[in-house]
């Protein structure tokens, strides 16, 4: 198992609620996110140069990576615009593809569950672990999650970016979380791909998972420097640190 150590194992023996992101720790970010903004260059230019359009991913990544802080809404369109933009394309391709997405019926809206992570939260579940969702998602967004994971069902507490004044990484919804659920927050814990995921936990005083997943190589060095309890490399490491409590 390769688990990199902020603290023992032993820190984590009392914990029972596990607070889950959504985008990226257990749904595909680049279907929901990413691909949306490649449709639409696809469609303006068939011939676009692949290498070029990898390199415009990895400057996005990094955007949202370092810029974290605002409405998701404003964030995402800001995001938008500055990688049509690194695409080369003029001022007019820019608002052509900005109104290809606009009219674009699965933008934003894809939710595809990452593999093995229904069977993971089946598991945790049935371990005897209440699990809640702390999301920056819409309220929209969570009633296409709920069909595409199932899983969800299964989940003591939902929050999304509708039910609080502010997102990740400020801990609002960590702390609504904990009031749904009404535990001790000592024995919950933050679990998340991106560094608003930690700085959320960490600013609600509650021991915070890193997993590093598809987006590692874009966010390791970020979350590094948060100091989070543990990183992964995926959510399956959480099938051995959580054993039954039942």
């Amino acid at each position: 198992m390769h688990i990199k150590f902020f603290t023992t194992m032993n820190a984590f023996q009392n914990i029972d609620t596990l607070l889950f992101d959504m985008d990226g720790t257990l749904t595909n970010l680049g279907k929901r996110y990413w691909e949306p903004f490649f449709r639409a260059i696809d469609k303006l230019k068939p011939n676009h140069d692949r290498k070029k359009r990898q390199e415009v991913f990895d400057k996005t990544i990094m955007r949202i990576v370092e810029n974290s802080m605002g409405s998701s809404r404003i964030i995402k369109i800001k995001t938008f615009f500055k990688a049509i933009k690194d695409s080369n394309l003029s001022l007019i391709d820019i608002f052509r593809a900005m109104r290809l997405v606009r009219k674009d019926p699965l933008a934003f809206k894809e939710v595809e569950p990452l593999d093995g992570v229904e069977e993971i939260l089946d598991l945790l579940h049935s371990r005897g672990y209440k699990l809640a969702l702390v999301t920056n998602a819409s309220n929209d967004t969570l009633k296409i999650a709920r069909k595409k994971l199932k899983a969800l069902k299964k989940f003591d507490a939902i929050v999304t970016r509708n039910m609080v004044k502010r997102i990740k990484p400020y801990p609002d919804s960590v702390f609504a979380a904990i009031k749904k659920l009404k535990i001790d927050p000592k024995k919950c814990v933050m679990i998340g791909d991106f560094p608003q995921d930690i700085k959320a936990g960490q600013a609600a005083g509650i021991r915070t998972i890193a997993i590093l997943g598809d987006t590692g190589k874009y966010t390791e060095n970020s979350i590094k420097q948060l100091n989070p309890d543990i990183i992964l490399t995926s959510i399956h490491e959480l099938v051995d640190m959580f054993p039954s409590l039942i």
